[in-house]
């Protein structure tokens, strides 16, 4: 369980100061926190003494383990005064993530996205054969999130045809499309996928059409029918 009082917290943040050898924190987050939480005026407060004294600049949320939490979200963002959001949003997985986003942008504040290749599909490397180590989350998935999961990301082909970006890249072109987005957290296993995705930047970003496009077709669940899928980090 967690625990969020003002001790606790003070001590926590003491150690991570200890830990990044610094004297202050950049943007420290509330990590995974319900709704009493986000309700605390003494968390909030520990938290704004903690900026007063100069160990943090900033404070925000971040929304999970998994998807959703759309509630919370919206709660620390029209409530508290947050600098930054993070939450698992990507392309294929684009709600509550769009809605979140929207109102952080209507705030000012920064949205941080994790998960932004929806756990792998996005990277443009899997196939129908792509089978996952049993200490891998996505062994634990329903063989349909692989299948209509590809089936989408066929659908997107227009995104690197023609276009100079891989699939990768377009995934993140279009998180960044958002003026909302602050950073992107993508998973990165070796240094050929460093480079794709730091190159994502210098790659055309997705134009009105596209994305219009895009959004499109998540609206119509790409012509799928729905699919119970977990969704996991």
């Amino acid at each position: 369980p967690h625990d969020w009082s003002p001790d606790f917290v003070r001590f926590a943040c003491e150690e991570s100061l200890k830990r990044l050898d610094t004297d202050y924190i950049d943007f420290y987050q509330m990590h995974n926190p319900r709704m009493s939480a986000i309700e605390s005026d003494e968390l909030i407060a520990t938290l704004e003494d903690l900026k007063s004294a100069g160990k943090i600049r900033h404070y925000g949320a971040t929304l999970g383990p998994a998807i959703g939490w759309e509630e919370e979200g919206l709660a620390v963002i029209r409530d508290r005064e947050i600098a930054g959001l993070q939450q698992i949003y990507n392309l294929l997985e684009q709600e509550p993530g769009r809605r979140l986003t929207e109102a952080c942008e209507a705030k000012g504040v920064g949205v941080i996205c994790r998960v932004t290749h929806s756990s792998g599909l996005l990277e443009g490397n899997y196939t129908l054969d792509t089978k996952f180590d049993k200490t891998d989350h996505r062994s634990h998935r329903k063989r349909e999130w692989l299948v209509e999961g590809l089936k989408k990301v066929d659908q997107l082909a227009f995104l690197t045809e023609g276009t100079g970006r891989t699939i990768g890249q377009a995934a993140l072109q279009w998180l960044l499309a958002s003026p909302a987005i602050a950073s992107t957290l993508p998973n990165i296993y070796n240094e050929e996928q460093l480079v794709e995705f730091a190159e994502a930047a210098d790659v055309p970003p997705l134009s009105e059409d596209e994305l219009a496009r895009v959004r499109q077709l998540y609206d119509a669940n790409f012509g799928l029918e729905p699919q119970e899928a977990a969704v996991g980090e």
